[in-house]
């Protein structure tokens, strides 16, 4: 662990990645607040992607372009301590994604997504990306 700092990218490129990660939190509120409840889901899964990429970068890992959360939790060798609930949101959230951008309409990936449902999704990304921020102190 003692060469950890010697392996790292430099601080701009997993800066970039919390910056963007922020970025995209500020657009699921945004998105809250105008009705667009697919696109505010579609933006915590973005964010958490980000967080788990800019973990990756701050870890000195290599950056892969997937898009699946359970996928880049293990990369970034975190899946062990996360519980079966929050891998069910990722889960959920990684679905959410790849319907959204390629397979189902609007009307079909709107049912279920209530406020409700939204607003706790943002809850549960900005809890989750609180605690990589910590590992990355």
């Amino acid at each position: 662990m003692g060469n950890r700092l010697e392996n790292m990218v430099d601080t701009k490129t997993f800066q970039k990645w919390l910056d963007r990660v922020a970025y995209d939190m500020d657009t699921a509120k945004a998105m809250l607040q105008t009705g667009q409840l697919v696109y505010a889901i579609f933006m915590c899964q973005q964010s958490l992607e980000k967080c788990f990429k800019a973990l990756l970068a701050y870890e000195g890992k290599e950056i892969v372009p997937i898009h699946n959360l359970r996928r880049l939790a293990e990369l970034a060798m975190v899946n062990q301590e996360l519980d079966e609930a929050t891998f069910v949101k990722l889960d959920f959230l990684s679905s959410y994604y790849i319907n959204a951008r390629y397979k189902e309409g609007l009307q079909q990936l709107s049912k279920g997504i209530t406020e409700p449902v939204v607003q706790d999704f943002i809850q549960f990304s900005e809890g989750f990306i609180a605690w990589p921020c910590q590992k990355m102190k």
